[in-house]
């Protein structure tokens, strides 16, 4: 029956039961016995033989019971070297005996702003030939006015050379609507402003094919480093390749992210053939860590059987902690058990 078994130690109390010897070699004779003293100490008897059964003094001894000196005897069957002797088999140091083989053991006035000579009276700054009147700097035919140098027809109006249609303007050279020139022009390449002369430049190791990728949905290539000043999210599959060292600040790593069922998961260390190698993994069937040396970590929907499982060790706390305390996944074979006592059990 599987079980914690104790195991016996240099300096650890035993207690066995029904302990039995087999496959011993043939014994021709009694001359060595199993002995054990009164304080518990096991040890061996020689030349046991002589005062046995069938030991010169013994029944059927020369002094025996049919030996030469008869049944009440000196030697005999009652005598001291006799069957019932002390010398014989039930005797002190007989087979029955003591000793023997069976033994114990987180303002507007006139003058005023607003009046006739005032700042936006006729003749003032804003009237009619003052600075902004019809004739003024920014009248009708002034600087900014509609013939002006920023009127509409001037050089800075709608049809002037920064106009809606000059050279600057929405239509022109320059214009929203205008022509710019692309240096290295190629398909799929991702152009970029080169800030000189305002060419564009088609970069060669950027590109994006908006019908590309394992889905269709695009696939944007980038030939070079990379450098990401703010967070990277991954909706979806995130493959390395290539890596040498890979350094992984967090202290626990989530494997099977997600998942809704249980099921295996580990490592596997590649050997000879692609995804395929030793794996150290856990294995949900028997809810144990285990070793496989034929795992395909291609393979993500497979259940691995261990070639050899991994034996925990359970400590015990207190006194009260025994095997019968030990969590039931833990009772497992080959698991090992340390009492408080220091005692060690492996279950099997």
């Amino acid at each position: 029956m599987a079980d914690w078994k104790k195991v016996i130690v240099s300096g650890s109390n035993a207690e066995l039961a029904q302990l039995s010897l087999s496959n011993l070699s043939g014994q021709p004779s009694e001359d060595t016995v199993l002995t054990i003293n009164d304080s518990g100490v096991v040890g061996t008897r020689e030349n046991a033989a002589s005062s046995g059964t069938s030991g010169s003094s013994g029944s059927s001894g020369s002094s025996g019971t049919s030996g030469n000196s008869g049944t009440s005897g000196t030697s005999g069957t009652s005598g001291n070297s006799g069957t019932s002797g002390t010398s014989g088999t039930s005797g002190n140091s007989g087979t029955s005996g003591t000793s023997g083989t069976s033994g114990n053991s987180g303002t507007s006035g006139t003058s005023g702003t607003s009046g006739n000579s005032g700042t936006s009276g006729t003749s003032g700054t804003s009237g009619n030939s003052g600075t902004s009147g019809t004739s003024g700097t920014s009248g009708n035919s002034g600087t900014s006015g509609t013939s002006g140098t920023s009127g509409t027809s001037g050089t800075s109006g709608n049809s002037g050379t920064s106009g809606t249609s000059g050279t600057s303007g929405s239509s022109g050279s320059s214009g929203t609507s205008g022509v710019a020139n692309i240096a290295d022009n190629a398909q799929f390449r991702v152009t970029t402003a080169e800030a000189a002369d305002g060419e564009l430049q088609a970069e060669e190791k950027l590109t994006f094919n908006s019908a590309g990728g394992s889905d269709g949905n695009g696939l944007l290539t980038v030939t070079g480093d990379v450098i990401i000043t703010h967070d990277l999210t991954v909706d979806g599959t995130a493959s390395f390749r290539n890596t040498e060292n890979l350094l992984v600040k967090d202290r626990f790593i989530l494997l099977a992210s997600g998942s809704q069922t249980v099921g295996d998961g580990g490592l596997v260390i590649q050997q000879d053939v692609q995804d395929k190698g030793e794996g150290y993994f856990f294995d949900a069937g028997t809810t144990r860590w285990g070793f496989s040396g034929s795992i395909d970590a291609d393979d993500g929907s497979a259940a691995f059987a261990p070639d050899a499982f991994v034996s925990a060790v359970v400590i015990g706390g207190s006194g009260a902690f025994t095997t019968a305390s030990v969590a039931s996944r833990y009772n497992a074979k080959g698991n090992i058990f340390v009492s408080s006592s220091q005692d060690i059990y492996i279950y099997s």
